[in-house]
């Protein structure tokens, strides 16, 4: 072989070995795609995904070719589900309640076992992110960070770490004493009895670098503290966290919209606001709202409510129509720790559907809503440079939001996870 075949031959390999052989890793084709932004459905579509995220959505037959190609049959794709509430570190599905933990050794069970365990199936049924408010710290965190590296599968996790609330017991510590009640307590919660404390409390949660910062509204309050919630308020936004507020009483609403917190993830509760004088306000900012009814209805329905809980929910689900006539924007939030994953969505949709929420609405508050709530601007649609979380469902959730239940596909980080569409 003379010396220009050779060269031309290592020239040939040598663009072989520089090429990629495909220019996508994944593409879904022929899908109809409910993409999140609230857009009309695209039909006969091509999802294209490369390094992790979406490169483009196209109609007709691509030119693309990829690693690996799922076809849709027509089932329909979109965003990955964004639950907005969901306690990691805790178990009330379980009735009466149960403590996961109470001491370190047994926190650390918990996660490397019943949690690693809940968090696969929560993917597996379509939950591409969740955000887990209130939970043990520093344990959420070392979740987080498991999560993040596959050393754990499951849904990318949004955390607040310890609840911002005024001293005292914790009621999500009840039923414990002495030295478990002391760990409880001190690693759920941080104090913000004065307004320096409060200021405090949230530079811890920057230096633990939570995703959000959580203000308790109503525990151990004799009085509502205004001036701590405004230093909340100021030292969050401040460090780029927004404030979400787990419990308030419905009639200081007003106040806290004054303060500058962003997003409710339970209903305002105690006052029963008939006629909009305190929670209008929340549909005119279009403030978003976790419709947390969901517990109140099991624990109702399975005999343990009391009188004071049946009046309680009767006040939640009347505040909760205020607000949506008023505009508020609801989220997709299921609350209920320890709830099994294939529980979750006929749960919140039943729920939301009984507020009279229409599919659409129920579809957005799981992908843009959810993601805007967070601040996540790279999660929550299928558009070019997003995070390539997504499922395939079987089905037309606008139509039929039971749709939902039937996840054939799992994309997480542009990573196929679950494909049941194999044959």
């Amino acid at each position: 072989m003379n010396i220009k075949h050779i060269a031309f031959k290592t020239l040939l390999l040598s663009a072989l070995v520089s090429s990629p052989a495909y220019a996508a890793d994944l593409i879904i084709k022929n899908a109809t795609v409910f993409d999140g932004t609230g857009s009309d459905l695209i039909k006969n579509a091509n999802v294209i995904i490369e390094d992790g995220k979406v490169k483009a959505i196209e109609t007709g037959r691509s030119k693309e070719k990829a690693d690996q190609i799922i076809d849709a049959k027509g089932k329909t794709v979109m965003p990955g589900i964004i639950n907005s509430h969901l306690h990691l570190f805790w178990n009330m599905y379980d009735l009466p309640p149960k403590m996961p933990a109470s001491n370190d050794s047994e926190a650390k069970a918990f996660m490397d076992g019943e949690l690693k365990t809940r968090l696969h199936d929560h993917l597996t049924h379509g939950v591409t992110s969740i955000l887990s408010p209130i939970d043990f710290w520093p344990y959420i965190d070392e979740v987080k960070k498991k999560v993040a590296s596959g050393e754990i599968v499951g849904p990318r996790i949004f955390m607040a770490g310890p609840v911002l609330v005024q001293s005292g017991d914790y009621y999500a510590c009840a039923g414990l004493a002495g030295a478990d009640l002391k760990w409880c307590n001190e690693h759920v919660r941080l104090p913000i009895d004065t307004p320096k404390q409060a200021q405090a409390s949230v530079q811890k949660l920057v230096g633990y670098k939570t995703d959000v910062v959580v203000y308790d509204g109503v525990t151990n309050q004799k009085k509502f503290n205004l001036p701590a919630l405004k230093a909340i308020v100021d030292e969050a936004h401040k460090n780029d966290l927004k404030v979400f507020v787990h419990n308030a009483d419905a009639k200081n609403v007003p106040a806290m919209i004054e303060a500058g917190v962003d997003v409710f993830i339970h209903p305002p509760a105690v006052t029963k606001d008939m006629d909009g004088r305190y929670l209008n306000v929340l549909g005119e900012k279009k403030m978003p709202l976790a419709i947390t009814l969901g517990f109140m209805q099991r624990y109702i329905g399975l005999g343990f409510a009391t009188d004071k809980d049946k009046n309680d929910y009767d006040i939640m689900k009347n505040n909760v129509q205020v607000m949506l006539k008023a505009g508020a924007t609801p989220l997709f939030t299921s609350d209920v720790p320890g709830i099994p994953a294939k529980e979750v969505i006929p749960m919140v949709t039943g729920v939301m559907k009984g507020q009279g929420i229409d599919n659409k609405t129920i579809l957005l508050s799981a992908t843009r809503e959810g993601a805007k709530a967070l601040g996540a601007d790279n999660l929550g649609t299928l558009e070019p440079g997003k995070i390539a979380d997504l499922i395939l469902v079987d089905g037309d959730p606008l139509q039929d939001i039971t749709a939902l239940e039937r996840v054939q596909v799992v994309v997480k980080d542009g990573e196929l996870i679950i494909n049941r569409l194999k044959k």
